[in-house]
Formats: structure tokens, C-alpha cells, sequence
């Protein structure tokens, strides 16, 4: 992937950061910081490029019509140019607006800079040439409408919900950005306390959980896909859940040891990992950018463990993914699986690697390499404000925040017994 530059002047509470946008985000910190919005915020780069609506707003309020600008063309030649800086700064407005919408808050406001990869052009040319097919005197006409390596064959006289102009340059981005127009077809969001949503007849007030019944609803017309299902992930959902989760008719239901229930009645952990488990069952991972708030949520540090290997069995799998946690055992156990990754690509005897992997209970498919992780720590300031800072990886994703939490813990503990064990003297 090639990397997406986010500049943050301010951003709710968070001050002059700057974020590296990569595979998979890692955001961690107090309750509060910031975490949501940039993960959020990461997550609008790959929306962008999916979402029909969205970017053909940048060409409707740059009054950039097709059908209008198409009467213009002759056989062949330039249709439009569209410079780079304008792109990255109507999405930074857009991206703004995106968060308002998620977080059902107009009150969001933002002060950001965009700045797309160097593959991306300072200027891209939209050209066209017109193409005469079928019998004589009854030809119809189409218009071939081409930006960079890709072109859209149109038929005149058609009407669209989208304008060809954005359809195009979507698919051009995510080959400018990701290397490939067809790695990504697809974005999901998981927000806090999912479970609920799940189950219950809610309707939602933030387009978060809008957008996560939406996406739910559209899981659950369309079948399993074993072909592309990666049986890791798979399994590892298997373990986690002790069973399985579908849909059946109207009901989401949990089935563990022959006994089969509804998954309002299975424990909370159940329901928050479900959604998770349905779009790996039904979705080619590999084309997806997937938002998960909170992944180890509900979850005992055991199976917080085995959450972040699904996270990175997932990412393995090529899956672009934002986290937000608040759990020092689950980036504990992402930072296993990034040594794991360095273990294997450094050390030569398979024999070795199996007893390695054996003794950490780590497969080649979980393991996830550095280069692919940013990780941020939402660290508060003295104002009130906070501020994203990068994390080191070359020892795995520091957990600092989470180590001067259990220092005071233990500290204060040692104090009261000490205290007690004078007051008995």
C-alpha cells in the first residue's frame, strides 16, 4: 500500500499529529483521547473509494456534469484534468463531514491536511475517444472514457446515479493507492457495543450503527463463500466462540455442542465477535476495509489473545483494517505475532520454526508483518487536549499507557498492606 499522509491540526481533542496511513491501524489510549475519530478518520480514505455517492459530490460541487461536458467532445481527446491538490483538499473538508455523520455530531469540528501517495499524479487527464458499433445506419455510439491505466466504455444517451467522471477516478485511486483497481470492493464498520444492535430492534441516531446495520443486512443476503474463506480464520473464530453464529430467517443463532440457541441469549462476548465471524464467512477479506472498535470488548484476557490472532489472521489475509483497544493483553499478543513474523523471515531451519511455533501457538497465517502496522498512542496533555504519537515497533507496539496503570495498581497495594500491616503493629 502506498501511504496516505493525514495532517491534523485539530480534531475533537486531538492536536498537531500527524498520522502514516497503513494496512492495519492500531490506536490506543485513555477513554476520550481521540482513538474513534482517527480511526474513523482512516477509515473515510477507503470509503471514499467504495462509496457511490461520495466522491461524485466532488465533481457536483465543482459543477463538473458529464452529459454537459460530453457535448463538447469530438472523436478523440482531452475530456478533463483535475489536479491533484484540489482532490486532497475537498477530502479533507469531505472527511470532516464524514465524521459528523458516523458520529451523529455536527458539532465535530476539524482542521486537517490530505495528502495522497506520490503515485498519485499532480495532475490527472480524463480522454476520450468515440466508437461506432453495429449495423449501418443503426450504429450505436459509445464514448471510451480513460484515466491512467483504466477506461469506462459508455453508451450515449445513458443515465447515471454516478457520474462516469467519479466512477473512473475511484477505481483509478485505489490502483494508485493499493496497487490493483480490483484490491478493494468493499468496507465495514464494527462499533462499540455492537452486540446490542445485533439483536435488538433498534434504529440508530449515528450513522455508525446505521452503517453497521446496513452492512449486516447486506452479510446476510448473500452466501458463504468457502472459496475464499481463509480456513485460519475460520478456525480461530471457531475457538473463540466455542461454536458458530448464523442467520437464520429472522433470528441470529448461536450453536455450541449440538445445542443451538438465540444469540440474544448467548453471552455478551458472543454477540460483539458475531459480525466479525459473519463477514469472514461471507466476504472476501482480502477486498475489504474493516473498522473494529474495541475487538477484545467483553472479552476474558485469554480470548482477548485470541482475538488479536483473528485480528492478525485477518490482516494476513490482506485485509485493511482500523483498531481502537484499550486492552494491554491484546496488543501483548500483536506484538507476539509481529515477532513471529520476524522469527520466520530470519531464521532458516523449519525444524526450529516448528517448535517455535508450537511453543507460542502461532502459524505462519496469523503472523503480521511490521511494515504493514501504525500503530498511534492518544496521549493527553496537560490542556486537555491530546496528541497521536507513532509508535515505536521495533520491540512490538509499546503498551505504556497500560504499564503506568498497573505500576499504580501495585503501588497503591503495596502501600495499603503496608500501611495495614503497621496499623496491626
Amino acid at each position: 500500500m502506498n501511504c496516505i499522509k493525514v495532517k491534523i491540526d485539530q480534531l475533537g481533542r486531538v492536536r498537531d499529529s500527524e498520522i502514516l496511513v497503513s494496512p492495519l491501524m492500531v490506536f490506543s489510549g485513555e477513554s476520550g483521547s481521540g482513538k474513534s475519530y482517527l480511526a474513523s478518520l482512516c477509515h473515510y480514505l477507503f470509503e471514499v473509494l467504495i462509496n457511490t455517492n461520495r466522491l461524485n459530490h466532488f465533481f457536483v460541487e465543482n459543477n463538473i456534469d458529464f452529459n454537459v461536458v460530453s457535448k463538447e467532445f469530438n472523436d478523440s481527446g482531452t475530456a478533463l484534468e483535475i489536479k491533484k491538490r484540489d482532490l486532497e483538499l475537498w477530502m479533507a473538508e469531505d472527511a470532516i463531514s464524514y465524521l459528523r455523520y458516523m458520529l451523529g455530531y455536527d458539532g465535530v469540528s476539524g482542521k486537517i491536511e490530505i495528502t495522497l501517495p506520490d503515485t498519485v499524479p499532480d495532475i490527472m487527464t480524463f480522454t476520450y475517444k468515440k466508437e461506432l458499433t453495429g449495423f449501418v445506419d443503426a450504429e450505436d455510439i459509445y464514448t471510451i472514457l480513460s484515466l491512467g491505466k483504466l477506461s469506462f466504455r459508455i453508451q450515449e444517451k445513458t443515465q447515471f446515479d454516478e457520474s462516469p467522471f467519479s466512477f473512473l477516478l475511484r477505481f483509478v485511486l485505489i490502483d494508485y493507492i493499493l496497487g490493483n483497481y480490483q484490491k478493494l470492493d468493499s468496507t465495514f464498520v464494527l462499533p462499540p457495543s455492537r452486540g446490542p444492535v445485533l439483536t435488538e430492534q433498534i434504529i440508530p441516531t449515528t450513522g455508525m450503527y446505521s452503517e453497521f446495520l446496513g452492512d449486516m443486512a447486506g452479510l446476510n443476503r448473500i452466501k458463504a463463500r468457502p472459496d475464499t474463506a481463509s480456513e485460519t480464520v475460520l478456525r480461530l473464530f471457531r475457538t473463540i466462540l466455542e461454536g458458530d453464529v448464523n442467520k437464520e430467517e429472522t433470528t441470529y443463532v448461536y450453536t455450541t455442542n449440538d445445542t443451538s440457541m438465540p444469540v440474544s441469549a448467548a453471552a455478551a462476548s458472543i454477540r460483539e465477535i458475531a459480525p466479525l465471524q459473519i463477514l469472514a464467512k461471507k466476504q472476501d477479506v482480502s477486498k475489504c476495509a474493516i473498522l473494529v472498535e474495541e475487538p477484545e470488548a467483553h472479552l476474558h484476557p485469554l480470548k482477548q489473545r485470541m482475538m488479536a490472532d483473528i485480528i492478525g489472521a485477518l490482516s494476513h489475509d490482506g485485509a485493511i483494517m482500523q483498531i481502537t483497544t484499550h486492552s494491554d493483553y491484546f496488543l501483548r499478543r500483536l506484538n507476539e505475532l509481529i515477532m513471529f513474523a520476524k522469527a520466520y523471515k530470519t531464521v532458516d531451519d523449519p525444524d526450529k520454526l516448528k517448535v517455535l511455533s508450537e511453543k507460542v501457538n502461532i502459524v505462519y497465517e496469523m503472523a503480521i508483518e511490521e511494515m504493514s502496522v501504525g500503530a498511534y498512542l492518544l496521549q493527553k496533555q496537560a490542556d486537555g487536549t491530546s496528541k497521536a504519537i507513532k509508535q515505536d515497533l521495533s520491540n512490538g507496539i509499546p503498551f505504556s499507557a497500560f504499564r503506568d496503570a498497573v505500576l499504580e495498581n501495585i503501588n497503591n497495594q503495596d502501600y495499603l498492606g503496608a500501611f495495614l500491616q503497621d496499623g496491626i503493629e
